[in-house]
């Protein structure tokens, strides 16, 4: 006698929100399959159960159009028949931060809340990959399990096994090993006999892999509603399933070869029974224990090439999460403390239109164009939002923040301007800042200083003033005003101009006040022109010398009985854009720096901030303490010396061109394939800007690309188009990378350009920034005998974060990105040198259909054949990306290329302010995390308003001792999970007292890979 399988079916439906239809145009479908499935429940109590994918912006979704169904969606979900969460929606997880991961589960974890319990498992079934640490997110919010489909090779023996973050963390994986993936048990026959034979079918194909008698059937797939009458049908199929034929007994006994089976039962079910099935299987072995990515396209798509496709996507994502994670977080916790009300519905807005980009069919942009257009808004929307709020924020930090300047100013009359420079980044670091000021007069012995006395290294970007306003009148008609309002004494008309023009220009709080005035008595025959420079103030203004001269030159004219008319012009006082470098600005804190516009009343001894080398010496190099860099006259390549350790890099910024025939999921180089890697003519190279504040070497080339593929694609078009590429490279004194902003006009169609940077070493690993984690991978993945046979060949592309580094123990080249996700190491080609290799990062992906049937690198459609034009991304784009030669490997200098990744994604902002005292100190810091190789993730307001939520990672191989200090007054602080719950106190100095004593630290233990989330209270 045989043991009976059992059968639990998952009704579910899979909803990509947006893909190869609108937003809106899928909604519609999505309230018919929910309008449908709730007649369903109402009509069929043994419906028992229905999973909404996993997701909770479907019920916003639909409610936005159905609100009365409202209660109807609550009672199914409170008595457990329809599954929400916990997600907000499905993200990818390679291309978004760890952050939004985080925020997604918060989300999702939130909304089901208001409609019953969130199904606590990891249910992600259609991502493109998974990153190594969603094990460690997923415990974070008592999520034990996790169910998927891409990514999974042949190392997972099972469809059932653990998974280890790198951490320790470990969740049991439920793998839709078979082909269906998710759609295993789509559209189940209704008819008893036929439902009987596809269920015996789908039974021996999942059981090679199973590892108890408790089989999964998905019964579902994308936008399909709920099957009416399938309970009948189960309860007759049931029946015919009770006992197996002998035929049948034998095709499942040949794929079990350690039970017999003579009966099966099948039952509508729900993931977390299942899971428990599983867990609560006896056996004689331990699952297996897998770790690391999963990235394998051995037995389903894995689908590489979004991480370049319709590139512009991913920069204006990655400014966006760094603009909310570096920005609107961190000001609006430190703001709330100084008076502000925290904008709760705000920043929860500006996550929610950018958690609408997420979803792997619009992140990874392989949706049809209108999508895309959409993304682009929500963007936009999230963006507008943010520097809204930012920009209260930064207002009510400087107003509390002691601006009084530390020196005096040469010149009484001239008071120093105040700028408090925000850096929302580790620290200490330099950087340059740019602000517009009002200063008078010439700046020729100006001075901008911190308040040690340092002296910053400027510049004056731009100048201009902007005329108000002018007005003739008659000498007697002026002359006689004067005399009867009596103002002879020195500033009487001065008062009297500066009352007339804040009436006139509608002032009432900031008065006018005249900075200068200039007087011309020979403007033209019987007119004198007088000039005055006006600005706002909110004090008196301070008269000089000059400005009492020219008036009495003014009190003169008024008795010129050859002057007849007076033309007055009234202009804003001279704005001049200031570029200057902010040194040692603290770690997630502010500096204020003071612009003293004629010097200091004392000499002051200039700093530790070195300038740049001026002039530059040769017109193709630039230098600065750390590095110099040469462009190469014939082709435009750049080759960096690094001054402290004597390594040369060569080759270095080389743009190689080659065709793709692929679709917006896969690269597919054309069968005769024509690489480009240098301009038609020896570039234009040219150094635009010598310091003091930044050298800046353009280099300016004229490529010729093929116009498209040809017809037959199997090879690129012998038409050539013109394209400009112009790279702008650039150093700044203290600052240790090399920045390089390019831009491109393509005029090209399916393409791909990459720019190279060759090391002069090989090695068998590369170091990339992942999520929560810095991740060592091989060079090229091994190729197995059967890799024909897989469902997507494997390529050497991998995602980034916001680095990858080759090294090769002794000295390493960092290579530093915003908003650029794919990168590989290439063996040979142009522009790799025979003894080493090269890091290829991609720069862009021109293709023109969302799906193809017909390429090399993938079997089969991996979505429909979309014409989709705007994905060739014709036009101007624009990259930025940066340099850091360095001594080690990544680890080495406090792990210097992370920190400056993380520096190079966060460029610091600048507010220019008045006088005043403050309740913080001119130079203030919002934390303190030491050691410096450890990453602070988020600052931010706990989601419950009560208290700090400070999140660290280590990426480090090893355990470190953290200390951690907030400036904040803290009561209590906690060690949070990821939905920010407490669960465990800690406390300062090993001691159990409440509050935090004088400022001192929090010491604790993080382990290797480990993410910590704190709650000070």
């Amino acid at each position: 006698m045989g043991e009976q399988l059992t059968i639990i079916l998952v009704p579910h439906t899979h909803w990509d929100r947006e893909w190869y239809q609108t937003f809106q145009q899928f909604r519609m479908r999505l309230v018919h399959t929910v309008d449908a499935l709730l007649d369903i429940l109402d009509q069929d109590s043994a419906f028992s159960h229905f999973m909404l994918d996993g997701q909770t912006i479907v019920l916003d979704d639909y409610l936005e159009v159905q609100p009365q169904n409202e209660e109807r969606l609550r009672r199914y979900i409170q008595a457990g028949r329809i599954q929400i969460g916990p997600w907000y929606v499905q993200p990818d997880e390679f291309l978004v931060s760890g952050e939004s991961l985080i925020r997604n589960l918060q989300i999702g974890f939130r909304r089901a809340a208001d409609f019953g319990e969130p199904m606590r498992i990891g249910y992600v079934p259609d991502c493109f990959g998974h990153i190594a640490q969603l094990p460690q997110i997923l415990q974070g919010f008592g999520i034990e399990s996790a169910v998927f489909w891409r990514g999974v090779g042949a190392e997972a023996r099972k469809s059932e096994f653990y998974w280890t973050a790198p951490d320790g963390s470990s969740v049991l994986v439920l793998h839709l090993a078979d082909p269906g993936g998710y759609s295993n048990a789509r559209v189940m026959p209704l008819s008893p006999a036929e439902f009987a034979t596809r269920t015996e079918l789908l039974a021996s194909q999942i059981l090679p892999k199973a590892t108890t008698s408790t089989l999964l059937f998905m019964n579902g797939s994308d936008h399909l509603e709920p099957q009416n009458g399938l309970p009948a049908a189960i309860e007759a199929a049931n029946i015919l399933l009770a006992h197996l034929s002998a035929a049948h007994e034998q095709i499942l006994a040949q794929h079990s070869a350690t039970r017999h089976y003579d009966g099966m039962h099948v039952e509508i079910g729900t993931l977390p029974q299942y899971v428990a099935a599983i867990q609560a299987y006896p056996r004689e072995e331990p699952l297996q224990m897998l770790s690391g990515e999963m990235r394998s396209s051995q037995y389903a798509h894995l689908l590489p090439a979004v991480l370049s496709t319709r590139m512009w996507i991913k920069q204006q994502n990655t400014a966006t999460e760094h603009l909310l994670e570096r920005w609107l977080e961190p000001l609006t916790a430190w703001a709330s403390r100084l008076g502000m009300p925290y904008p709760e519905g705000l920043v929860r807005l500006a996550w929610r239109y950018l958690l609408q980009n997420h979803p792997h069919d619009s992140i990874c942009g392989c949706s049809i164009d209108q999508v895309h257009r959409e993304n682009s808004v929500r963007f936009a929307q999230s963006q507008q939002i943010a520097e809204g709020v930012i920009a209260q924020a930064l207002h009510t930090i400087v107003a509390t923040t002691n601006t009084c300047a530390p020196f005096a100013s040469a010149k009484a009359s001239e008071s120093p301007v105040p700028v408090v420079v925000f850096n929302p980044a580790p620290g200490p670091r330099s950087e340059t800042v740019s602000v517009v000021m009002q200063l008078p007069g010439s700046l020729h012995n100006a001075v901008i200083c911190d308040e040690s006395g340092e002296h910053m290294p400027f510049h004056i970007a731009n100048r201009w003033r902007q005329e108000v306003g002018s007005m003739s009148f008659a000498r007697e008609m002026v002359a006689t005003a004067v005399a009867l309002a009596g103002t002879e004494a020195p500033g009487m008309l001065l008062d009297m101009a500066e009352s007339t023009l804040t009436g006139a220009m509608g002032q009432t709080e900031n008065p006018y006040q005249i900075g200068r005035m200039h007087v011309d008595a020979a403007y033209a025959p019987g007119v004198a022109r007088i000039e005055i420079l006006i600005a706002q103030s909110k004090q008196a203004a301070l008269r000089d010398a000059e400005l009492f001269a020219a008036e009495q030159e003014f009190l003169a004219l008024l008795q010129r009985e050859d002057i007849h008319t007076l033309e007055v012009v009234a202009a804003d006082q001279t704005r001049e854009t200031i570029e200057f470098v902010a040194a040692d600005l603290p770690a997630y804190g502010l500096k204020t720096f003071w612009a003293y516009p004629r010097g200091l009343s004392e000499t002051m001894q200039k700093g530790s901030v070195i300038p740049l080398d001026t002039p530059v010496k040769q017109h193709n190099s630039i230098e600065n303490e750390w590095y110099r860099v040469e462009a190469h006259a014939q082709d435009g390549t750049l080759t960096v010396t690094d001054k402290k350790t004597g390594a040369v890099f060569s080759g270095l910024n080389r743009f190689v061109d080659g065709g793709d025939v692929g679709d917006l999921y896969t690269y597919c180089p054309p069968q005769h394939d024509t690489l480009i890697n240098q301009p038609v003519e020896a570039p234009k190279i040219e150094v635009v800007a010598a310091g003091p504040v930044r050298a800046i070497l353009r280099v300016s080339g004229r490529w010729s690309l093929p116009a498209s593929c040809s017809a037959n694609r199997s090879e690129r078009s012998a038409r050539m188009v013109g394209c400009s590429i112009v790279s702008e490279i650039s150093l700044v004194p203290g600052m240790r990378r090399i920045e390089i902003h390019t831009h491109v006009e393509n005029k090209a169609r399916d393409h791909r350009i990459r720019v190279m940077f060759p090391a002069l070493y090989k090695v068998e690993d590369v170091a990339a920034e992942g999520t929560f984690e810095v991740r060592m991978r091989p060079v090229s993945l091994p190729r197995t005998a059967d890799v024909l046979e897989w469902m997507e060949e494997p390529v050497n592309t991998f995602p980034q974060k916001r680095f990858v580094d080759i090294s090769n123990g002794h000295v390493g080249l960092g290579i530093l990105n915003r908003g650029l996700p794919e990168y590989e190491v290439v063996q040979d080609g142009p522009g790799v040198p025979p003894e080493g290799m090269a890091v290829a990062v991609t720069l862009l992906r021109c293709v023109e259909w969302l799906s193809r049937g017909d390429l090399s690198t993938r079997r089969g459609h991996a979505g429909p054949m979309e014409h989709t034009p705007e994905a060739q991304c014709l036009g101007q784009y624009v990259w930025d990306y940066a340099l850091v030669p360095h001594v080690g490997d990544w680890e080495a200098d406090e792990a210097l290329v992370l920190r400056e990744a993380q520096a190079f994604n966060t460029p610091v902002r600048a507010l220019v302010s008045d006088q005043h005292e403050g309740r913080l100190p001119s130079q203030a810091m919002l934390l303190e995390v030491e050691p410096r190789e450890l990453v602070v993730s988020a600052i931010k307001q706990s989601t419950t308003g009560n208290g700090l939520i400070v999140r660290i990672y280590n990426p480090l191989a090893h355990a470190v001792e953290a200390s951690i200090r907030p400036a904040i007054d803290c009561t209590k602080a906690f060690v949070a999970n990821l939905a920010e719950e407490p669960q465990e106190q800690v406390f300062w100095s090993g001691e159990e007292h409440e509050g935090q004593v004088q400022g001192t630290p929090l010491y604790m233990g993080i382990g290797a890979g480990k993410i910590v989330t704190l709650l000070f209270r």
